[in-house]
């Protein structure tokens, strides 16, 4: 043992030296506010680890530039950049901003940047920058503007706006950027995250955008095009040599290959019908914050850094880097080594851009701080100012080095046009820019003769040939010739200036159409972009046979030819002419798929013509039946009804989730629903609710406060737990030590044999995870048999011994047997013969910390060796995944002596402090008390606890199982195995179904306005367990349909504090126009918590007798006066009514609300003392409040106190003027000999008149000695009473409250 302990503890000792003698990973690199201080420009150059071959220079550094946005390189080779100082507040409009464009120029030609001019001064974060002739093409909030130099003094004397003004004053770090060139002369933009914008130009064409999307215009302003929909935050867009975008995204993929018209994740925003467009990396880089990509295909480089992607990694301070490997039109990247890395955690590189002499550029937003809503904006260790400019330069000999970069003013034509070739594409962009925009059409005889020439490069002929299209020029005889080139990359690009061009003659359709059989998919691709652009009813089956044939591999392929085959499609209106598609069942398929995406009635009868033809899956079949709803002429809708009550007869849970679907679609174009589809509802109706009715549940379910209205998250699942019996024991590995991993997992074995249960080291916590699982000693059989799965290391790499099975000897420890597991995830059979009768001991050992490929599992030994038994436990990891949340309470049961539980899950990461967000708890029914409260053992298997509860002996007790993490990952717990097992039943039915299937009703009663099936279903608004979703809903039928005594019930509902607010809230806003519904929400409100309080008031003020009874309230102290204060309440009422009743109300005390929270907080966490609760009521109450029969009767009385709830109650104390009733408002008194008295009135005896201290002393006064008496809307208990008494007195005295009867 202590062998081991040493071992543990050295291993724990190694790793931390690891970790801190790794200069580029260590704690401050996670850390989102950097605690080391700042390096100088030396110390940032050192600090730089590149690979071999490859140096780092500086460029540029502050005082000379600001924090640096975005990078560009101009015709003569100058360095643009835009820098920032007031990021992330703008300026407000119309002052100048302190924010620049600077030009880097080498003068001397020895490649170093020797000149600095500011081009452009007093702007506002800009971000986006191109240049463009004399000047650059910039944003600037909140235009993109044309900034000019007229003089040639190298500055910008006129600024022109070409669109505006634009989004971003919802947000300051994505906005409008990346300005980047295409080869068709559009300029592509990325518009970032939460802005809206509109942009609209001089033609009149207008896009509107919110959050991230990319967008392309015209120089002049003329046009403007979405080009795609959604990402989250795009910041940095290149290109590759066939023309395709990429940008660097945040929160769905850093790396995107663009494709025209598709959609991108945007949280949670839907798609257009045909899914989201493929990825091209499926790993994140460990980082939310890419920013700045490049894409090098060019030999300048050595061959392993070809068809490299690069992008800035501004949270881990890295240039990541990803190897290309193409699956036909298709990247797939994967993660090699960073290109750079360093050991200065302010390094952020925001930009990146190829240089004309080959470096990489990087612009360095030099930083402690880069996260925009991680930190604060107004933090104050931002740094404004210290940003910097690297450059990577490759000087080894590995590569063909590059021409020396030319100015291309300054060249001649000959030469420029050689620039056109270049291994470069940024310099080959450069040149053609330069042509169209400089020379113009001068350029177009020897560019014909260059491009015609027999040994003309690929490159060369493709660049030509757009500038010549650009500058109108291009001939079609060399169109077409060139669409046969032999280069795949000169025919793709053909096709693709087909698509610019438009407007086709039957030759050019020919071209584009023969380009869907091309053998390149690059060709395939571009034909497939230029029909998409210009759809015609002919192309449709060509496409549909190019979408036939491609390569499942070549996902971007395919979803280009599915977006040509959507537009084409539209254009379709007989689905008669597609009825011999009906025999070839992969191109139905295709086209059926596609049609979802079109509505119009074409797609319709071609969805309702096929709905028999294919096997269709339900998830598919459920589109396509809402989509034929939303777009069939309705006397189709009868014959739908039919097909589908016919072919699923047997199941109803499919017949509704069709049913709705078709209603959803009759709804969206505002028909009624016929009585076909009525009675076919209220058949279900019935069915359904026959079948829930019967389930036995004793738990309510309800939503965890502060956090977002989650689907219901429990599930009831038999899952395997650690058994108290096991013979099995965990032992940290000692070269390696980690908690443990060992699971139950369900894997297949080679024999046949589906899910078997593995003792399996794959746990959630990740393959890094090791162990060495020993067995009790055990009799040695004849033959030892056993399955055996798992894995080795990578696949393709050699195998390691580091995981393996072994048999030992219980008394020598001598290894007898060993095998390793088979690299396969499948068990193969093992079988050891050995000495028979001989104590023996197993181990099962997983010494690999790899994160893939690195586990092993074992099941079906032949021994008994019993590790997890199998448990039914109410888990919130239900189908709806680990981001839902909830609380689960089961029903008040008198409290056992001892109470006994298994519970499984985590509560955050197990590497990181448990976040406490998920926990099971008992608690005391009347009072909320937390009696006892445990978090999950975060792990996968269990742990048995056993709670002595003799104190509570005799209290009415709940069970709470509270999930409140949103995280997505490690955050869920299970609970299950209660003893006494009497005392709480675990629901025996399948209660995510019930719980559906109640969904199920009360969407089809609302929905389907089924009001003669109220009276069957409305039990379901008071069943606890019912999601609050259905129970509103039934509720908010039954407020417009049911009967006196249903809304008696429902007014019920309102009252009840445990009823989860949503509902009470459905009931108070559908119902408040009606009388019952009124009465119960005036007294709602004169109980109800402040917050809760508003929401009530609100919704009672929504009608005209609803506003004047809430008025009357106010009026008679029965509602406090700042419901009035409410903007969505004071405008239903006179003002000058309102000021005079508003006018003596104290400001809202932040100190106080915090107060108040404080104390619920505490109490509910620790609980208090009723005894020397009842002792702080008689020294502190008792003198004005009566209670339990005793004590004075100045103030309110106390009696039933406790069914306002912990809340309400707590105000109440700390903040006593809030809900004061008229009667108990202190009264001022000025006395003729200038004594001034303070107390309650309270009564009257003939002359005299009788007040109350504070203290519960009674003073007597003579009228005719009072000089001025005034009534305050103000309780005579003293505000500060809870700061007068401590935290844990506090606690008592509402423990006593709370639990006197």
């Amino acid at each position: 043992m202590q062998y081991f302990l040493i071992l543990f503890l050295l291993g724990i000792a190694l790793i931390q030296a690891q970790d801190s003698l790794d200069p580029y990973s260590g704690p401050d690199f996670k850390s989102l506010v950097r605690k080391s201080q700042p390096l100088s420009v030396e110390e940032s150059l050192k600090a730089f680890k590149v690979p071999n071959g490859f140096k780092m220079e500086l460029v540029a550094s502050s005082p000379d530039i600001g924090q640096p946005m975005n990078l560009a390189f101009d015709e003569r080779g100058r360095l643009w950049v835009s820098s920032t100082f007031e990021y992330p507040y703008p300026v407000p409009l119309g002052q100048k901003g302190r924010d620049t464009i600077k030009v880097f120029e080498d003068t001397s030609g020895d490649g170093r940047y020797d000149k600095i001019t500011t081009f452009a001064e007093g702007l506002n974060i800009p971000t986006g920058i191109y240049p463009y002739k004399n000047g650059v093409i910039a944003w600037s909030i909140p235009n993109i503007w044309y900034f000019e130099d007229l003089d040639d003094d190298g500055k910008a004397d006129n600024r022109t706006k070409i669109f505006g003004p634009l989004g971003y004053e919802r947000d300051t770090h994505g906005m409008h950027s990346s300005f980047t060139m295409g080869f068709d002369g559009w300029l592509h933009i990325t518009h970032g995250f939460n802005n809206n914008t509109t942009v609209t130009a001089k033609d009149g064409s207008s896009i509107k955008m919110n959050s991230g999307n990319t967008y392309r215009v015209k120089l002049d302003g003329s046009s403007v095009e979405q080009f795609t929909f959604g990402q989250v935050n795009p910041f940095g867009m290149c290109l590759d040599k066939y023309g395709n975008f990429y940008t660097a995204d945040c929160h769905s993929s850093p790396i995107y290959q663009l494709i025209s018209n598709a959609y991108y994740p945007s949280f949670g925003k839907p798609h257009d019908g045909l899914g989201f467009a493929p990825l091209v990396i499926r790993h994140n880089h460990d980082s939310t914050g890419l920013c700045g990509i490049v894409f090098n295909q060019s030999n300048h480089w050595p061959k392993e850094f070809q068809d490299n992607i690069f992008v800035g990694n501004v949270v881990t301070s890295r240039v990541n880097r990803d190897k290309v490997n193409w699956f036909g039109s298709s990247p797939k990247g994967v993660e090699l080594p960073d290109l750079i890395r360093t050991s200065d955690p302010w390094f952020r590189p925001v930009d990146l851009q190829f240089g004309p002499d080959g470096a990489l550029y990087i612009a360095d937003f030099y930083n402690r701080i880069i996260g925009h809503y991680e930190v604060r904006l107004d933090h104050p260790e931002r740094d404004r100012e210290k940003g910097r400019i690297w450059r990577l330069i490759y000087n080894g000999t590995s590569s063909k080095s590059l021409s020396k970069p030319v100015n291309l003013p300054d060249s001649e034509l000959a030469v420029v046009i050689d620039e056109l070739a270049s291994p470069l594409l940024s310099r080959r962009m450069l040149a053609a820019e330069f042509l169209v925009d400089d020379i113009g059409i001068s350029v177009s005889k020897p560019l014909k003769q260059a491009i015609k020439n027999n040994k003309a490069p690929s490159e060369l002929k493709a660049h030509g040939a757009w500038v010549l299209h650009r500058l109108a020029k291009l001939d079609q005889s060399t169109l077409l010739n060139f669409a046969n080139d032999s280069s795949p990359l000169v025919r793709s690009h053909m096709h693709r200036i087909a698509g610019a061009q438009g407007n086709w003659n039957s030759r050019l359709s020919k071209m584009v159409l023969d380009g869907l059989s091309d053998d390149s998919p690059y060709v395939v691709r571009a034909s497939a972009d230029a029909l998409s652009r210009w759809p015609h009813v002919d192309n449709i089956r060509p496409l549909l046979n190019a979408l036939k044939i491609a390569d499942d591999k070549d996902e971007h392929l395919r979803h280009a030819l599915s977006i040509a085959l959507r537009n084409n499609l539209r254009l379709a209106n007989r689905a008669a002419d597609f009825e011999d598609i009906k025999t070839e069942k992969i191109a139905l398929s295709h086209l059926l798929k596609i049609a979802l995406a079109v509505d119009t009635l074409f797609s319709s009868e071609l969805l309702l013509a096929n709905l028999d033809t294919l096997e269709i899956e339900e998830n598919q079949l459920t589109k396509n039946l809402r989509h034929i709803a939303r777009n069939t002429p309705k006397e189709g809708l009868d014959r739908l009804a039919r097909i589908i009550q016919k072919r699923f007869k047997d199941n109803i849970d499919f017949q509704a989730e069709l049913l709705l679907a078709i209603n959803d679609g009759i709804l969206q174009r505002g028909l009624a629903v016929d009585t076909v589809l009525q009675n076919w509802a209220k058949r279900l109706v019935l069915q359904l609710l026959d079948s829930t009715e019967s389930v036995k549940i004793y738990w309510s379910s309800e939503q965890v406060k502060g956090t977002p209205i989650s689907d219901l998250p429990w599930a009831i699942i038999t899952r395997n737990v650690l058994s108290q019996s096991s013979k099995w024991k965990n032992h940290v590995h000692p070269e390696c030590p980690t908690r443990m991993p060992w699971i139950s997992q369900a894997r297949n074995s080679v024999d046949g044999k589906k899910n078997e249960s593995y003792i399996s080291s794959l746990s959630l916590g990740g393959e890094s995870l090791t162990g060495i699982l020993r067995s009790a000693p055990f009799e040695m059989p004849k033959e030892l048999q056993f399955y055996l799965c798992g894995h080795r290391g990578y696949p393709n790499d050699p195998p390691h011994n580091k995981n393996f099975i072994r048999l030992l000897d219980s008394k020598t420890g001598e290894e007898l047997h060993r095998a390793y597991p088979p690299r396969s995830d499948t068990g193969h059979l093992v079988r050891w013969i050995d000495k028979a009768g001989r104590k023996v001991n197993l181990e099962l050992v997983d010494g690999d910390t790899g994160s893939a490929f690195a586990w092993i599992g074992m099941a079906r030994l032949n021994v008994d060796l019993k590790m997890f038994t199998e448990r039914k436990i109410i888990s919130s990891l239900g189908p709806s995944g680990e981001k839902s949340t909830g609380i689960f309470r089961s029903l008040d049961f008198d409290a056992p002596a001892k109470f006994a539980f298994t519970i499984i899950g985590y509560s955050g990461h197990p590497d990181k402090p448990p976040s406490g967000k998920s926990y099971f708890q008992i608690v005391d029914s009347s009072t909320d008390r937390v009696l006892k409260k445990t978090l999950p053992p975060q792990n996968d298997f269990g742990e048995n606890i056993e709670w002595d509860l003799r104190e509570f002996d005799g209290r009415s007790v709940r069970l709470e199982i509270v999930d409140g993490d949103t995280s997505g990952s490690f955050s869920w717990l299970a609970v299950g195995g209660f003893k006494p097992a009497d005392l709480v039943s675990i629901p025996e039915n399948d209660l995510q179904r019930t719980v559906k299937r109640q969904d199920t009703i009360a969407l089809l009663i609302h929905d389907l306005n089924l009001t003669d099936a109220l009276q069957a279903v409305d039990s379901i608004v008071y069943n606890p367990v019912a999601s609050t979703k259905a129970r509103s809903l039934i509720a908010k039928s039954l407020l417009a349909n049911g009967s006196e005594l249903q809304l008696a019930k429902l007014a019920g509902l309102l009252l009840d504090d445990m009823e989860p607010e949503l509902l009470r809230l459905a009931i108070a806003n559908n119902g408040a126009h009606l009388s019952p519904i009124q009465d119960s929400l005036l007294k709602a409100i004169g109980i109800a918590p402040a917050e809760f309080q508003i929401k009530l008031a609100r919704a009672l003020g929504k009608t005209q007798s609803g506003a004047k009874r809430l008025f009357t309230a106010v009026q008679n102290s029965q509602a406090p006066a700042e419901l009035l204060l409410d903007i969505h309440i004071r405008d239903r009422f006179p003002k000058e009514q309102v000021l005079e009743l508003t006018k003596n109300i104290p400001k809202p005390n932040e100190e106080v609300v915090r107060m108040i929270a404080d104390r619920i907080f505490d109490y509910r966490e620790k609980g208090g003392d009723a005894r020397k609760g009842k002792e702080v009521f008689d020294r502190n109450c008792a003198a004005c409040h009566e209670f339990g029969g005793f004590g004075g009767d100045i103030g309110p009385q106390l009696e039933g106190i406790n069914n306002r709830g912990l809340e309400r109650l707590v105000e109440d104390i700390i903040d006593p003027n809030r809900n004061i009733d008229i009667a108990f408002h202190y009264s001022i008194v000025e006395m003729k000999d200038g004594r001034v008295i303070t107390g309650l009135k309270r009564r009257v005896i003939d002359e005299s008149i009788i007040f109350a201290s504070v203290d519960g002393k009674e003073t007597t006064l003579q009228k005719n000695q009072i000089k001025l008496q005034r009534k305050l809307p103000l309780s005579i208990m003293p505000t500060g009473f809870a700061n007068s008494i401590s935290k844990v007195e506090f606690s008592n005295l509402i423990e006593y409250l709370l639990t006197k009867r």
